[in-house]
């Protein structure tokens, strides 16, 4: 396993691991919420969700076949441009900056975090720390780590992916703030004249 693969293997790890493993356990414990039932109750019914799942399913192909299925990342169709060693270390650096501060994002948020539109449950508009920055800088690092994601491999499948994963978010943000102007009205109107949509 060279340097490159490990690289992926850590970005699958902390993706799958702490992005969305520990986070969902921390708000489980905390608030009995199943985050992946709200998923597949709410966004996953949704287009947005569809083209997520969509675009996770191709990360998990380019992943699976750079680190383990090594001749059959050839049919990925690699841009050996972009094949060099420094890129793809930014790559890394990239993705994993992005999982930190996205992670942090996700802590500011506390019981309101989901993975989609929860309208079952209790919630506040948070408007404060990095959300007074962006209205979506979970999403926008994310958007950052999924670019790592793709130096680390670059191929046309990893690039495929990452212009799935880029429409289906904006299509989940457009849910999410109907869903947020419906709950909350005036004051999240108000937050979205004041606070960008991206940075």
């Amino acid at each position: 396993m060279n340097i490159f693969q490990i690289y992926m293997l850590v970005f699958l790890a902390t993706y799958f691991g702490i992005t969305l493993g520990l986070r969902s356990i921390l708000l489980y414990r905390k608030t009995k919420v199943n985050t992946s039932k709200v998923f597949i109750r709410e966004t996953g019914k949704r287009k947005s969700g569809r083209i997520i799942i969509a675009a996770m399913f191709l990360l998990l192909v380019v992943a699976i076949n750079f680190i383990w299925i090594e001749p059959n990342y050839t049919y990925l169709w690699p841009i050996s441009l972009l094949e060099i060693g420094s890129v793809q270390t930014i790559g890394f650096v990239l993705s994993m900056l992005g999982q930190i501060v996205g992670f942090v994002a996700q802590l500011q948020m506390k019981n309101s975090w989901r993975l989609g539109v929860d309208k079952s449950a209790a919630s506040e508009l948070v408007t404060t720390g990095m959300f007074s920055l962006s209205r979506n800088p979970i999403h926008l690092c994310l958007a950052i780590s999924f670019l790592g994601f793709f130096l680390i491999a670059p191929n046309m499948v990893s690039l495929l992916f990452c212009c799935l994963m880029a429409y289906g978010v904006n299509e989940k943000i457009k849910d999410e703030e109907i869903f947020l102007e419906e709950r909350f009205g005036t004051e999240f109107i108000q937050y979205r004249l004041n606070v960008r949509k991206w940075i």
